[in-house]
């Protein structure tokens, strides 16, 4: 029974140094371009990174082929997110211009029924508001001044 046992420990043994040996250490990061690397070096000081364990390419097992598989899953997925991030900002900054748009026409409206009380529409016709209505285009543009230019 005791030579069983010290027969199985010793191959445990040795499929465990075995095994270890194919194990290896790779580094994953985003460059200063927004790129994912991979290396089994880790990157310079102040730069975040992932440790991911794989199998050395020597050995073809199943388990290595997932590892694989999933890697490519990995960085198909960072390039989606890289892809939609950039997607993100272009919209973000299209609508920080519309908004910025949006802020000078309400405070002109706003300077206008402030000093203003008659006009001249596109046909030269002088045109005038009522204080009731001018007071309700001052509260209006009060608002949008509020709404866009926060």
């Amino acid at each position: 029974m005791r030579r069983i046992s010290i027969i199985l420990a010793s191959i445990l043994l040795s499929l465990f140094i075995s095994g270890s040996s194919y194990a290896v250490s790779t580094y994953k990061w985003i460059d200063s371009n927004g790129h994912v690397v991979y290396s089994q070096r880790p990157p310079a000081d102040g730069t975040r990174y992932e440790r991911i364990q794989t199998l050395a390419p020597s050995s073809r097992s199943s388990s290595e082929s997932h590892a694989a598989s999933s890697a490519r899953e990995s960085i198909m997925q960072d390039e989606v997110k890289r892809k939609e991030n950039a997607l993100v900002k272009k919209e973000m900054e299209k609508n920080a211009a519309e908004r910025e748009k949006d802020c000078k026409l309400a405070k002109d409206h706003l300077r206008f029924y402030q000093v203003q009380r008659r006009w001249k529409d596109k046909d030269g016709n002088i045109k005038s508001l009522s204080d009731k209505e001018r007071m309700k285009k001052l509260e209006q543009s009060k608002q949008q001044v509020a709404d866009y230019c926060s």
